[in-house]
């Protein structure tokens, strides 16, 4: 017997359905691998708190911006008193990430700004940033931040509106047999191409 119209209308809306599904649990890693093209295959560099220095931070410069920059940070103790530089738009200047508050387990707010004039270009959260040089524009930023032993979470950033704004929803790291502990999803493997990231000085998460 063939099937009826409402017979087919029922199987068709029953695959809708668990195609949905599929794609909400599978958004955060869509959304991110969309922005993650854009630098898949270029050179990446890795830096965290340790690859930050006094003696690359301009202080006289950025006081005033980083001072307002603080006012946002409820946790944070003192003024920084470092700065990691990375010419992001390949302009021949390097941007400055200054690490405003920092947790027990690495991850830190780091406010990204440029000289000439100084400006506020946003904040990033992390444990490790990874970045890369773009000529005629503003690269994307991933940002991996630590929650445990077993599982952290990748923050993708993109420049928007004269700030870098996140993009999307993170995406949890873990294993991927189970679910996230302090997440409460299935975790992800980390990206292969992330892996690759050089990293930007010897004590990088020491």
């Amino acid at each position: 017997m063939l099937p009826t119209r409402r017979s087919l209308k029922k199987v068709f809306s029953g695959l809708a359905a668990v195609l949905c599904i599929l794609l909400f649990v599978n958004d955060r890693s869509v959304g991110q691998n969309h922005n993650w093209r854009k630098i898949q295959g270029r050179p990446l560099v890795k830096f965290d708190w340790n690859c930050a220095s006094s003696s690359t931070y301009p202080q006289s410069k950025l006081h005033r911006a980083v001072k307002d920059a603080l006012k946002h940070e409820k946790f944070a103790e003192g003024m920084p008193d470092r700065a990691f530089p990375f010419d992001l738009n390949h302009d021949g200047k390097p941007e400055y990430f200054v690490p405003l508050d920092c947790g027990a387990v690495g991850n830190c707010t780091w406010a990204v700004f440029a000289l000439s004039p100084t400006r506020f270009l946003g904040n990033v959260n992390g444990q490790y940033i990874f970045v890369h040089k773009r000529a005629g524009g503003w690269p994307v930023i991933v940002t991996y931040g630590h929650l445990s032993a077993m599982e952290g979470a990748l923050g993708t950033y993109v420049f928007t509106r004269g700030r870098y704004r996140m993009s999307g929803k993170q995406l949890p790291i873990g294993p991927e047999d189970r679910t996230l502990e302090i997440q409460n999803v299935r975790g992800h493997k980390m990206p292969k191409f992330l892996d690759k990231a050089h990293g930007a000085c010897k004590d990088l998460g020491s």
